[in-house]
């Protein structure tokens, strides 16, 4: 009788540390899916605080000799660093524009099979393989407020070859797309940012008294999914229409209509702190719906362009330069 009842005993000190276990197990899991909400910054400064920089001036203009009549993107080439990358928004052509520095029409990007349902924003740099640098297409834009999911399509910055025989055509298959989902509601947005350290990806929107900052955390989900997404903040600036990071990633710039505002010192610092200084505001000449800002592949300056809505009339590339 003793000997049934140790092992009666031993059974059941087995299934009680098995139930504890799983319990334990159950909790942990609990506690990966209870991720705490990151901080959210608060700048101390006002829309009216920025100050003139001189750091930088008009180094020359170019007219683009084709014609592009909405033109809401611009970011300089890296793997290719003798051009710059652009495309048009609201309902227009699924490509990406390849132009070299002086204006001059190289060739197109074609990403099959995907709508331009209002592409506003472009960013180059880092992505999933390392040493190889992506194109990002942001397909951001939502006027009427609407859109209950937006994209950003990734691609490899691709080889291409560009000569005398004329502009070439490249269709781009292999490509991923970031679907999200505001936390908070829909939001119109036009401007795109990739961190070059952390392959974080930010979005400011359009259309608030005080922009809203949300961040992407790397590595973004492109199986259909939504990728997960973050409020970060407010700027106390208005109708914010392009931004870019520096390749080094010590330096911001986002422009309005009216001013392109400059941040330095940021490489080391989480999202959360990136914009707690004041920024200056650095040379810009008023443009026609100029939608669009991005750094030189050095780091050494950066391009404008206008946005016309005349079909007759060429946009200008600007380039500044310090």
């Amino acid at each position: 009788m003793l000997h049934y009842t140790k092992y009666f005993f031993l059974i059941a000190r087995f299934w009680c540390a098995a139930a504890m276990a799983t319990s334990c197990a159950k909790s942990d899991e609990n506690e990966t899916l209870d991720v705490p909400a990151p901080p959210i910054f608060e700048p101390q400064y006002t829309r009216f605080d920025p100050i003139e920089s001189y750091d930088f001036s008009l180094f020359n203009e170019n007219l683009i000799t084709k014609n592009l009549i909405e033109i809401s993107g611009i970011v300089s080439g890296r793997k290719n660093n003798g051009v710059v990358y652009m495309h048009e928004d609201s309902g227009n052509r699924n490509v990406v524009f390849v132009f070299d520095t002086t204006g001059v029409f190289i060739g197109e990007l074609v990403l099959v099979g995907v709508q331009n349902r209002d592409w506003e924003d472009i960013a180059i740099g880092p992505g999933p393989k390392e040493g190889i640098n992506y194109i990002y297409v942001g397909d951001i834009g939502d006027n009427r407020g609407g859109r209950p999911h937006l994209f950003i399509h990734r691609f490899e910055e691709p080889d291409f070859e560009y000569n005398e025989h004329g502009p070439f055509k490249m269709e781009i298959t292999d490509f991923e797309t970031i679907k999200y989902q505001y936390p908070d509601g829909a939001r119109d947005a036009e401007t795109l940012m990739i961190h070059p350290q952390t392959k974080d990806l930010i979005v400011i929107t359009k259309r608030e008294v005080n922009v809203h900052v949300y961040q992407l955390p790397y590595p973004q989900k492109t199986n259909g999914e939504n990728a997960t997404i973050f409020f970060r903040g407010q700027l106390p600036f208005r109708t914010i229409v392009g931004g870019d990071i520096s390749p080094d990633g010590n330096e911001i710039l986002i422009k309005d209509y009216g001013a392109v505002y400059h941040w330095t010192g940021v490489a080391s610092n989480p999202i959360a702190s990136m914009f707690e200084n004041a920024p200056t505001s650095v040379a810009y000449v008023p443009e026609v719906q100029g939608e669009s800002v991005g750094w030189t592949w050095r780091g050494d300056g950066y391009f404008t362009i206008t946005e016309t809505e005349k079909i007759d009339a060429e946009p200008i590339l600007y380039h500044y330069k310090r």
